[in-house]
This record gives C-alpha cells, sequence and structure tokens, in this order.
C-alpha cells in the first residue's frame, strides 16, 4: 500500500505535466492553423513595417479605428462600424428614449436653429419656441465656430436632472435671452404619421426600429382597424 502511494506521488506530477505540455503544444498548432492564415500574417507584417521603417510615429490604434468602418463597408450597405464613444448615443435612439431638453435641431448658417420643440418637455416648460437659434451653451459660444451635429448632441443631452444654460437670438428680441433647462426623459417615437387615406385603407409612417416599435406599430394599426380599415399601408421609407 505504501509504494502504490510513493507511485502516485511520482506519477501525478509528471502526468499534470505532460498535459501542460501536450495543451500549450495543441494551442500553438490551432492558433496557427486559424488566427495566422496568411491574410492576419500579412496584416500583422505590414503593422511591423510601419512600426520599425515608417518616418514618423504612428498609432497603430489609430490607423485600425480609422480602418474599421471601411471593413465593415465591405459586407453590405446595412453593416456599420460604430465606435465606442457614439455607442451609447445610438443605443439610447434604440432604447425609446433618452435624456435630453426636449428640441429638434438644424445647423444653419452656422449657427444652431430649434426645428421643433417637444410638447411637454424641458425646452417647452421654460418657454423655448421654435424659430429660435442657440448661440451659447453654459456660457460657451456655439454661433460661427462651424459646429457639427455630434458636438450639438453631447452638449444638450445629459444625464436626467443636470442643468443648462442657453443663450437664445429670438427675432422678437434684440438681446440674448437666457433660458436654464432642467434636462428630462425624452421619449423617441417610431411612428410620424397613422390615418386613414380612404375609409378601408390605412397608413403608417414607421421612421425607426427601436424597443418600443412594436408596441406602437401594434396601437396604431387596432386604431385604424376600429376606425374601419381593412387594408394598409406601411411606410418605411427614409428608415434606416
Amino acid at each position: 500500500i505504501m509504494a502504490n502511494k510513493n507511485n502516485s506521488k511520482i506519477f501525478i506530477p509528471l502526468i499534470i505535466s505532460i498535459s501542460l505540455v501536450l495543451g500549450m503544444v495543441i494551442g500553438r498548432i490551432f492558433t496557427e492553423t486559424s488566427f495566422y492564415s496568411p491574410s492576419n500574417k500579412k496584416l500583422a507584417q505590414i503593422f511591423r513595417l510601419i512600426e520599425d521603417k515608417y518616418v514618423d510615429t504612428v498609432s497603430i490604434d489609430t490607423i485600425l479605428e480609422k480602418s474599421f468602418p471601411n471593413i465593415v463597408a465591405q459586407l453590405d450597405p446595412h453593416s456599420t462600424y460604430i465606435p465606442a464613444e457614439d455607442l451609447a448615443a445610438t443605443n439610447e435612439e434604440l432604447e425609446g428614449s433618452f435624456s435630453g431638453i426636449g428640441i429638434s435641431f438644424s445647423i444653419m448658417n452656422d449657427t444652431i436653429a430649434i426645428i421643433e420643440v417637444i410638447p411637454t418637455g424641458p425646452s417647452e416648460k421654460v418657454g423655448l419656441m421654435a424659430g429660435d437659434r442657440i448661440v451659447s451653451v453654459n456660457n460657451e459660444n456655439v454661433a460661427g465656430i462651424s459646429i457639427t451635429n455630434e458636438k450639438v448632441m453631447k452638449l444638450l443631452r445629459g444625464k436626467k436632472g443636470t442643468k443648462l444654460t442657453l443663450g437664445i437670438k429670438r427675432n422678437s428680441s434684440a438681446t440674448t435671452l437666457s433660458f436654464d433647462i432642467v434636462r428630462g426623459d425624452i421619449p423617441v417615437h417610431s411612428i410620424d404619421a397613422s390615418y386613414l387615406i380612404t375609409p378601408e385603407i390605412g397608413y403608417i409612417k414607421v421612421n425607426k426600429f427601436s424597443r418600443n416599435t412594436y408596441n406602437e406599430f401594434l396601437t396604431s394599426l387596432n386604431n385604424l382597424k376600429n376606425e374601419g380599415a381593412s387594408k394598409y399601408i406601411i411606410d418605411l421609407r427614409g428608415n434606416g
């Protein structure tokens, strides 16, 4: 019995060592035959050449980040690469709501123009109006600086309950108006329009797909059915 125990003490570490070596060999074989395909080897070689031979110091991560959209675009017209910093905003649209001030805007002549004020939203409550122009956000000038839509959304959106101050130019006022706004939850509706075109034909315009689209669509469909519709036009034009 003692001899068997001693043999076990010898063979168990030996078996573990052999298993580890076999695991390393199998892993290496699998890696070389799967990940390190000719294309991957070529890509790695290109990066090594850039790092070793290129005249300036460059960031391989930055090069890759800029290349990903073009790579994904080769799949089909509907595939898109979303950078990490843009993912939160994208998910907000898909979730069906986000925190903001409740306006639709457009950049006209390098100025942020309010196109629509969402009813019962934070902006309507403080008195903002369609046609107003935003010239400053928290005392930071935003007019005449070639601002982008993405930059405007980052400035206006934020955590629910946080406050921002807008400087507003209004045609009826000679001076810049100031509005303090508390951000709130802003619903993102999927259905732009739902009505009867004829007594029997209902029309539903779906502008996007989000978490709320199914319930909104069924509600519109049932309302039209109750009004007498037996045929339907589902308009998906402009739906990304």
